[in-house]
């Protein structure tokens, strides 16, 4: 609730409906204290949806009367123009408050390898986002790693527009953003006791067992670092007697390091493909020991925070967010290089979650929204 003691109306628009952001829409909806009207448009041609989302989803929201009702906050995520979204609203509805959760950013994406594609890249898509987080009221980052990339990028990317002659934009983004890790839904009560035996019981490390069951928790694209992977794979499958663990969307056209790794390593491969069922997602995520990424690029990881919430030990790499996601002695450990207390080390990072466990996350959410709406007068 806000300063008044009342519940807020949201109108809460998502353009880009899966994944994370759908993860994010339904933790939101299921632990907010405020009553949240979705409108929201399905996962699939995100460079249309940051073009036209803003005029897509007022017209939705039009049609479906909710201008004809109270609206004390517009939320919006990171795949539609806040600012377009600011001009569109009807009249009488352009001053309220506006909360822009970002997502992503497009300024700091890898290079695809393709070099015809990434000549190609509309870096409008970026500037997008800063004409965004300037019309918002209130932005929300879901990682340091993720405010701080857009700053850099588009710094970057300024630098090519001479002609043009802004204001303090760092500024005003620094005044009106905060970071705020997006809500991540606790592991499914009937594995609550199999994963505090694997994080506080004897069973205390993968050091204990000859196999080391490894998950790679990401979706089947070339930013997520398949080669690394299949690198990592050739190096210590037998001499580690690594098992494999491959969740994540597998797209139509997959990444040829990750069909050869399938080739390669059928033999040691436990499971690969998509999980949509959640709770045979958690039971791999419980049976294994370690969590690996490859990626070049994530600005958050809830697939990677799943798994150390599952009480896997992280064999991540020093970049991107996963510096904020472990506590420092997390850092830098792998099979070859494990941790002296294994126990100690989960616990550590079970404490050092907590900021991300749903209730608490959407908790923080809620009260940067009441404070936006306070600030706005509303």
């Amino acid at each position: 609730m806000n300063g008044d003691g009342r519940s807020l109306e949201v109108l809460a628009l998502e353009p880009y409906d899966t994944g994370s952001h759908r993860c994010v829409r339904e933790s939101l909806s299921r632990w907010s204290r405020h009553r949240w009207r979705w409108f929201t448009r399905p996962g699939r041609g995100w460079k249309w949806r940051m073009r036209l989302a803003a005029v897509e989803l007022i017209d939705l929201a039009r049609s479906r009367g909710a201008f004809d009702e109270p609206i004390d906050v517009i939320v919006a995520t990171s795949l539609l123009g806040a600012a377009d979204l600011r001009g569109l609203l009807p009249a009488g509805w352009r001053e309220t408050p506006i909360v822009l959760y970002m997502h992503e950013n497009q300024a700091a994406y890898p290079s695809s390898g393709n070099p015809k594609v990434d000549q190609e890249r509309d870096v409008h898509f970026a500037v997008t986002n800063l004409t965004s987080v300037l019309a918002a009221d209130l932005v929300i980052f879901n990682s340091l790693w993720n405010k701080e990339s857009l700053l850099g990028g588009l710094k970057s990317i300024l630098r090519r527009a001479a002609a043009v002659q802004l204001g303090d934009w760092e500024r005003q983004v620094a005044e009106t953003s905060r970071v705020i890790w997006p809500p991540v839904e606790p592991p499914p009560a009937e594995l609550k006791s199999a994963i505090a035996a694997k994080i506080d019981g004897a069973d205390s490390g993968p050091a204990l067992h000859n196999t080391v069951n490894v998950v790679w928790p990401h979706r089947w694209e070339h930013d997520k670092g398949p080669q690394e992977l299949l690198e990592i794979a050739g190096r210590f499958s037998d001499s580690l007697d690594l098992r494999w663990t491959i969740l994540g969307w597998r797209f139509p056209e997959c990444p040829p390091a990750l069909a050869e790794f399938e080739r390669r390593f059928a033999d040691r491969i436990d499971h690969i493909g998509y999980e949509p069922d959640r709770g045979r997602y958690w039971e791999h995520l419980v049976r294994c020991d370690w969590v690996l990424s490859t990626a070049r690029h994530e600005f958050f990881g809830i697939g990677v925070v799943e798994a150390l919430l599952a009480g896997c030990l992280p064999w991540l790499p020093d970049r991107l967010s996963y510096r904020e996601l472990l506590p420092e002695q997390a850092r830098g450990l792998s099979p070859v290089k494990p941790p002296a207390d294994p126990r100690g080390l989960r616990r550590a990072i079970q404490s050092h979650l907590e900021p991300a466990l749903a209730p608490r996350a959407v908790e923080r959410i809620d009260q940067a929204i009441e404070e936006a709406v306070e600030a706005a007068g509303r």
